[in-house]
């Protein structure tokens, strides 16, 4: 008896153990920023102008694991951002997106910690009078040469249109969004564009593993699959708004297959500028070039 006795003792000193344990976990805290730079609850927004949310968040017993930004139009969700992170225990940053149509956007923010914490905060933008889409930079003919190839450059800035190679990309990595290279996948050809932090890139380019910073960028597939920008609408786009508005977060990577002549790219870089690429010729060779236009938001 007095065994049994110790025995259910003992149990019960556990579960008051962890409980304890378990309450002085602290769960993590976010909180908008509130200076002018950035949006607030029921700021008004027009068409194709900036929204710049930054927030900090902490988790006292935790590193961050990930951050998700969804956009919610009449209870449509639209996964803005899903990315993987490991910040410990504080953030402090801000993400840049684009006002589309919609009366009313609410945007919702997540953060989870590697204990599978998370904790949610979400603001409402409206839409405002006028028109924020902004000027474009325009860079008619840029030629990158696939790995095999050291005739031409292999890596480009999109920002300033400017190409380096291996003898050239010091001091310049953290500026490249985009290289290309030509492989056979399921059967087909694929001339492939791709960006320094995705990962099978050092398969192609092993200088990459050396480089401080390996920017990713965000390649929209499912135009590119299906077609759903034109070349002729590429040709014709004056400002930004085609920019924004083509670009699809749901179905985006940091590499594009089958970007044969004439497909058109729509792109998000990681400074938050959406753009686009015109594919005016791709060859289907492993020594061959890649000649492609971009557009891309001043």
């Amino acid at each position: 008896m007095l065994k049994k006795y110790l025995i259910y003792s003992i149990f019960i000193s556990f579960l008051l153990f962890s409980c304890e344990k378990e309450q002085n976990i602290e769960k993590p805290t976010i909180n908008l920023k509130t200076d002018s730079e950035f949006i607030t609850d029921n700021s008004e927004v027009p068409i194709g102008g900036q929204i710049k949310i930054g927030f900090t968040a902490e988790s006292k017993n935790a590193f961050f694991s990930n951050i998700r930004i969804n956009r919610i139009i009449e209870n449509e969700i639209s996964n803005q951002l899903d990315a993987g992170v490991w910040i410990s225990e504080k953030v402090d940053t801000f993400f840049l997106f684009t006002k589309g149509s919609a009366t009313k956007e609410t945007w919702e923010i997540l953060i989870l910690n590697s204990n599978r914490d998370s904790v949610k905060i979400s603001l409402t933008v409206n839409l405002g009078a006028g028109s924020g889409y902004g000027e474009i930079n325009y860079f008619p003919s840029i030629l990158l040469s696939y790995p095999q190839n050291s005739e031409y450059s292999h890596f480009l800035d999109f920002e300033t249109g400017t190409t380096y190679n291996s003898d050239n990309i010091s001091g310049f990595e953290a500026t490249v969004d985009m290289c290309a290279f030509f492989y056979v996948t399921s059967g087909k050809n694929s001339p492939t564009i791709t960006c320094p932090g995705y990962s099978s890139v050092p398969t192609y380019y092993p200088e990459v593993l050396n480089w401080a910073t390996r920017n990713s960028t965000n390649y929209d597939y499912r135009s590119t699959d299906y077609n759903l920008v034109s070349a002729t609408e590429f040709d014709n786009a004056q400002n930004d708004s085609l920019l924004i508005t083509a670009f699809q977060p749901n179905y985006v990577s940091g590499l594009d297959k089958f970007c044969y002549t004439g497909k058109v790219i729509p792109f998000k870089n990681c400074n938050g500028k959406y753009g686009i690429i015109k594919v005016i010729r791709a060859d289907e060779t492993e020594s061959g070039t890649m000649e492609i236009a971009v557009k891309i938001q001043k």
